[in-house]
């Protein structure tokens, strides 16, 4: 899966997964609910997930 792919299920289904929320994506790849596409997109970018969380985290206690 690449940034401009289709999310294919979830609240998130229809949007882009460079639109949809780092934590909410974590949130499923720690449940363990995802299809091979999706877990693989995640785990390809968890670095970069984990950076955005970090930054929302500061913004939003600012």
């Amino acid at each position: 899966m690449e940034d401009t792919d289709i999310m294919p299920y979830g609240i998130h289904m229809g949007k882009q997964m460079q639109d949809v929320p780092a934590d909410y994506l974590l949130r499923l790849y720690e449940e363990g609910q995802l299809t091979d596409p999706v877990k693989i997109y995640i785990e390809d970018n968890l670095q970069v997930l984990e950076i955005e969380i970090e930054r929302d985290k500061k913004q939003f206690t600012k």
